[in-house]
């Protein structure tokens, strides 16, 4: 496969054009390769019946024939399809005001196709991130660039919702022993029966291990060679079925409790009382009483400037956003649960008389930050714990305030982070003490 010989001119005078004219020839050289490349992909697939696997990596492909770093190939590469998904953008590198490092914050921002998010509002706001690319410098244009995608990826107020003919779920038997299920279903349905799944999963996995430290070993027992004849059947019928031993995991697990769930809920009695699913549902006010009377008033529309304000908050305690109708629709069935920080009618103060952050004040940090605190961070609230912003030993208060949400990484990192900093304070205060008391000859 070979790059024109113009194409290669082009990309040999990059690096003497002004920044402005760099990044637009770079976009159209990115886009002629684009078509170069597919031109040929088609005509090898009719020819050889083969995709060309370099075309897996464009930018290492780039980078070999164009006899380039390969940095700069991914860079063409990532720019021209940044560009190509969305307009503003487009128009930002052609006029220049886009310029490499502001790329970079978006790439890491922005989603990687076009049906990342259904808001056409999202689909809107990018020129608005041009905006504050002419407006601002790199530090405080990532800052708000941040906050600006945060916001987009917890509110969807104006996606549709999927007609009852699109939901459903198919079995497709593989002929083995095994069945493929595949479905589309309600957010709030999919979490609640994940929660089941999740429950149960573990459950069962403390089982396991629990029955496997009980289980006696060959060296340990006098029926040692029953125990080997049956761990003999069990490899046998794994070479036989060409599958090797299962490696019980999360996945495996919440697999079998699919089964699990199926069995309870047949055996149910009718009129039995069952353990009620946890399913958190973040909304403020607003939008629960613009749904309200959505809902009162059969109105489908929603206002546009509702995912414009900074409270707007319509999402699971996982960030997964979940269409304000569907939210309301769970709130008439079920518990509602006012949450106002430093409410007097909301303990969330424990102030120095609990060193832990549980219950009201552990919830109000959760609903607050949602996941992990620490810049480029998103893991959820279910991977993360709540701990004092102010260490404790240095008289920190157990309040939301100085509370926050750190993952277990960031949060190992944070605590080993103290203890050096304690460690050389106090080998320091140890070596001004030994000075003081050191006699003169």
């Amino acid at each position: 496969m070979a790059v024109p010989a113009d194409i290669l001119k082009s990309l040999t005078d990059l690096d003497l054009l002004p920044q402005g004219e760099r990044q637009k020839a770079m976009l159209i050289v990115a886009d002629r390769l684009a078509a170069v490349a597919g031109a040929e992909a088609i005509e090898l697939a009719d020819t050889e019946g083969l995709a060309d696997s370099r075309l897996t990596n464009p930018g290492h492909w780039l980078a070999h024939e164009a006899n380039i770093s390969q940095r700069r190939g991914r860079r063409i590469v990532s720019s021209a399809r940044l560009a190509a998904r969305f307009d503003a953008i487009a128009e930002g590198i052609g006029e220049g005001v886009l310029t490499d490092e502001h790329l970079t914050v978006l790439k890491t921002c922005l989603p990687g196709n076009r049906t990342s998010y259904r808001s056409e509002m999202f689909n809107q706001c990018h020129k608005q991130l041009v905006d504050f690319a002419r407006e601002f410098a790199y530090p405080e244009f990532k800052r708000l660039c941040e906050a600006w995608i945060g916001l987009c990826e917890d509110a969807d107020p104006d996606a549709k919702a999927p007609e009852d003919k699109d939901l459903g779920i198919d079995f497709s038997d593989n002929l083995d022993g095994t069945t493929n299920i595949k479905g589309l279903l309600l957010t709030t349905d999919a979490e609640l029966l994940k929660e089941a799944l999740t429950r149960l999963a573990e459950k069962a996995k403390e089982n396991y291990r629990r029955d496997q430290k009980n289980t006696p070993t060959p060296e340990s027992t006098s029926s040692g060679q029953d125990v080997e004849d049956d761990l003999a059947v069990d490899l046998s019928i794994s070479e036989y079925t060409l599958r090797p031993v299962i490696r019980r995991g999360t996945r495996y697990w919440m697999a079998r409790a699919i089964g699990t769930i199926a069995t309870l809920a047949a055996i149910a009695p009718r009129d039995g009382k069952t353990p009620e699913p946890l399913l958190v549902v973040l909304m403020d006010a607003e939008t629960m009483e613009t749904a309200k009377n959505r809902w009162a008033n059969n109105d489908p529309a929603i206002p546009p400037d509702l995912v414009f304000r900074p409270g707007y908050t319509c999402q699971t305690l996982d960030g997964k956003p979940i269409h304000p109708d569907d939210a309301f629709r769970i709130a008439l069935n079920h518990r509602l649960r006012r949450c106002l920080i430093d409410a007097a009618s909301l303990k969330v103060d424990l102030g120095r008389t609990s060193r832990l952050f549980t219950g009201a004040a552990r919830d109000a940090v959760i609903y607050r930050d949602r996941h992990c605190t620490i810049p480029g961070c998103r893991r959820p609230a279910r991977w993360c714990e709540v701990d004092h912003q102010q260490e404790w030993q240095d008289l920190g208060r157990t309040t939301p305030e100085t509370g926050r949400l750190y993952c277990g990484q960031h949060h190992q990192a944070k605590t080993e982070a103290e203890r050096q900093r304690r460690h050389h304070a106090r080998a320091r205060d140890q070596a001004r003490s030994d000075q003081d008391n050191t006699e003169p000859f």
